[in-house]
């Protein structure tokens, strides 16, 4: 694949400046930076090389309809640093201009960094700000900019958009029923909604809607069983219709026996009652407690009777309790306890004795482990459609999915490189390699033979036994 002449352009490169590096290095941190980013460009040159060689398996299986029209340079920032490519470019016989190297490789037009890059891009702008997703990639190569990564995020949100999009027209347009991978007999749905704060618009705060679905708790730190996240900026029924396609893809809804939802007593949240058949729906224990504790702890007593009231699920007795209670209470004591009532009232049909391996209130920690600890930090604030991206994404990463919306290549190169024509000897060196080496290397015996990067590392070079 690569040849002769490449191969000692790169080692001498190399060479050069390693020897360049240790005598300039100031101290060992500047050598390792500076040896790291020459290995990069050594690497980047392979990466070019490489490029060259597919462009050219591709000329020689292009369609007979295609014409060269010439060679145009393109840049890319890789993990590798900034490499330049020279391919192709073809007119069919339509007039349309074509590069065969770009859509082999899945190269989109106009886009300046690699799949690679765009993966750990996405992979530390889901875990930090942009600017500083941008400084960390900057340790690999300088030409990273927080737009960069800006840039791949919006495209991949984009792409997780209208993955969706398509997914719910599909079903709920065209009729489509998707085939589940999985066949339980049981399922858990959680949701919930994060505020975060949003950087334009009339409103101070963009709502996040997050729902889970998993198959139980496992082990002793009650891990969710096959765990699937959908989130998005939307409203109930929307948030409800993604999920209901994507958990169709993942599991067989037909064959469900019982289906468990969980939420914080939130309008939207019942809704999901109506998505999926025969679907109960149970009050989460965590903001249960939540509610009982804020409006209750300023007596013990009365705390401990209405909890004992839900635990025997005797309405008529906390009703009793909570009444009595009220009357001897003012200001907002009493307020906070008719707040309390109210919110009981309007979900007492969800709250529930569950069995231990049953019990729901996984949401809350869903919630600050997949949005809110990315999308809530200090100073962050979000626009609509920059809020429903990255939680789309969240979402991906949760479900170990993200590097999916980045394009991937639409060949195997370890195919196209596969070549049924005889390999061609070089017809420079095909008597004697050693001899051809030794004689297009000047350096060997001009005034720099003495030099080290000559002496131990060309000379060397010149002395392999090639094979013929």
């Amino acid at each position: 694949m690569f040849k002769i002449r490449q191969i000692v352009l790169i080692v001498l490169f190399l060479a050069q400046g390693i020897f360049k590096v240790l005598k300039e290095s100031g101290d060992f941190s500047q050598l390792e930076e500076q040896l790291s980013y020459l290995i990069h460009q050594g690497v980047g040159m392979l990466i070019s090389f490489a490029l060259d060689e597919i462009d050219r398996k591709l000329l020689a299986q292009k369609d007979q309809g295609l014409k060269v029209i010439g060679k145009r340079q393109r840049t890319l920032i890789t993990t590798a640093g900034e490499i330049k490519v020279n391919r192709r470019l073809y007119q069919n016989q339509e007039g349309e201009y074509i590069f065969l190297l770009d859509e082999a490789l899945g190269l989109e037009p106009r886009l300046r960094v690699s799949k690679r890059m765009q993966e750990l891009m996405l992979e530390l702008a889901t875990e930090m700000p942009f600017r500083r997703a941008a400084k960390v990639l900057g340790y690999i190569t300088p030409l990273v900019s927080p737009m960069s990564v800006w840039t791949a995020v919006k495209a991949a949100g984009e792409e997780a958009c209208a993955e969706t999009l398509k997914l719910k027209t599909e079903v709920f347009e065209n009729g489509v029923v998707p085939e589940g991978q999985r066949s339980v007999n049981r399922l858990f749905i959680e949701g919930d909604e994060v505020h975060v704060k949003q950087q334009r618009g009339s409103c101070k705060n963009l709502g996040i809607k997050l729902v889970v679905g998993y198959e139980g708790k496992v082990g002793s730190r009650r891990k969710l069983k096959n765990r699937h996240s959908v989130a998005g900026v939307t409203d109930g029924p929307g948030i409800w219709e993604e999920a209901s396609c994507v958990f169709s893809q993942k599991w067989l809804l037909s064959e469900l026996e019982q289906v468990r939802i969980g939420g914080d007593g939130a309008p939207w949240i019942k809704k999901g009652t109506e998505v999926f058949p025969g679907a109960s729906y149970h009050l989460d224990p965590f903001h249960l407690r939540k509610r009982l504790t804020e409006a209750l702890s300023f007596s013990c007593e009365l705390y401990e009777n209405v909890c004992r009231g839900l635990r025997q699920l005797d309405k008529e007795a906390v009703v009793k309790t909570l009444d009595d209670s009220s009357k001897l209470l003012r200001g907002a004591r009493k307020k906070r306890v008719k707040d309390l009532k109210r919110y009981l009232m309007d979900n007492w049909s969800g709250i529930s004795n569950l069995p231990e391996d049953e019990r729901l209130g996984a949401i809350e920690g869903q919630v600050r482990h997949t949005i809110a600890r990315r999308m809530k930090r200090i100073g962050a604030r979000w626009t609509v459609e920059g809020g429903d991206r990255m939680g789309r994404l969240l979402a991906a990463k949760a479900n170990d999915e993200l590097t999916r919306y980045v394009n991937k290549s639409k060949i195997s190169i370890e195919k196209l490189l596969e070549s049924d024509e005889p390999i061609k000897k070089e017809t420079t060196c095909s008597k004697d390699v050693e001899s051809w080496l030794k004689a297009s290397m000047p350096a060997l015996v001009g005034p720099s033979a003495g030099k080290p990067w000559v002496k131990y590392v060309l000379r060397e070079i010149g002395s392999i036994k090639w094979p013929a």
